[in-house]
């Protein structure tokens, strides 16, 4: 019987993971769209049905100061990011999407410096798990190196966004931007590729963090990446800026299935999360709970933004998951070191 529980929660993940990639096309079919939603919330049951030991009380108890400002810093930005959108859309897409110096496209600039300071993080991890011949986690943190580059490199076009060369016209016939980078070649599976793997690193593995370190645990080679796992705190930090997404009527937002996925799983374990909670945690969720709902419903029916610049509203989402990929090496690079320097 649990044996067929796994599958069937495998099998639902999988369909789940497949529905981010059909043709967009088949979001306008209502059967399409109901049927994938049903997926989705059975995927979210059973995940849900399992035991969690997420101990969220003892995780937000034991966070750093710099993460107990930050829990209610950073769903605070993001309700000023939404009363921007709601009150002066003009200014919320000049202040992350300006076309022109200075201050030429705000937010790709801010994000690759975020990437691009995480890099250095795993470049000091890596090279003291080389000190110590470590090879696994060296291994490990140098594939993040590589990814994070890539990410700054892509935000950035290589290059072009600072020194403004023409793209070949080769090039520019199929980049959607007419820019000298990959990810405009197929623009929606690498945002559905951003925010998914986004929403795992801030929201997903923070809430199962305690059940998949266990999970690994029983694993000798790769038990070190239970350590590796963002602290269950994270979700109360960035859960709320996953409300943020484009407007119904836009043609990505919740059409493309990584957007709506995330919604409604951010959604499942908030309130999951807030039923039990009491005191100063119950607070603390109900802060990023309430900024997501509001977050959500303003982008989602206040579509002003969307019309002004259809990639304004997810550049505000996409600046949280860089700052929390960030945060996340930052804590690393804290937990880590100190621990291991000294036990050797």
């Amino acid at each position: 019987m649990k044996r067929f529980r796994y599958l069937l929660t495998t099998a639902f993940g999988a369909a789940t993971v497949l529905t981010f990639f059909m043709p967009a096309e088949w979001a306008d079919d209502l059967w399409f769209n109901l049927v994938r939603i049903a997926i989705m919330l059975g995927f979210l049951g059973l995940l849900l049905s399992y035991r969690i030991d997420h101990q969220l009380a003892e995780s937000v108890k034991k966070a750093p100061p710099s993460a107990r400002i930050l829990m209610i810093a950073v769903p605070a930005i993001v309700l000023l990011f939404v009363l921007i959108q709601v009150f002066w859309p003009e200014f919320a897409v000049l202040l992350v999407r300006k076309e022109s110096w200075p201050f030429y496209r705000n937010a790709i600039f801010v994000k690759a410096a975020f990437q691009l300071v995480a890099a250095i993080f795993f470049a000091i991890l890596a090279h003291s798990f080389i000190k110590k011949k470590q090879l696994l986690p060296a291994i490990f943190a140098c594939l993040i190196i590589a990814v994070l580059i890539l990410m700054a490199g892509e935000e950035l076009s290589w290059g072009q966004r600072i020194f403004h060369w023409s793209t070949p016209d080769s090039w520019k016939a199929i980049n959607a931007q007419h820019e000298t980078n990959l990810h405009n070649l197929f623009t929606q599976v690498f945002q559905n590729t951003l925010y998914f793997g986004g929403w795992l690193l801030l929201v997903a593995l923070p809430f199962w963090r305690n059940c998949l370190k266990k999970f690994l645990s029983k694993f000798k080679k790769i038990s070190f990446l239970g350590d590796w796992l963002p602290p269950t705190y994270f979700l109360i930090i960035f859960a709320a800026a996953f409300g943020l997404c484009d407007a119904i009527v836009a043609g990505t937002g919740l059409h493309f299935g990584s957007n709506l996925f995330n919604v409604i799983a951010t959604a499942a374990i908030l309130v999951y999360l807030v039923v039990p909670a009491r005191g100063i945690l119950a607070e603390r969720i109900c802060l990023t709970l309430g900024v997501f709902a509001i977050a959500l419903f303003f982008n989602l029916f206040v579509s002003e933004v969307w019309q002004r610049n259809s990639g304004t509203p997810t550049e505000y989402l996409e600046l949280f998951i860089s700052f929390g990929i960030m945060c996340w090496a930052i804590n690393l690079k804290r937990r880590l070191l100190p621990v291991r320097q000294t036990n050797h």
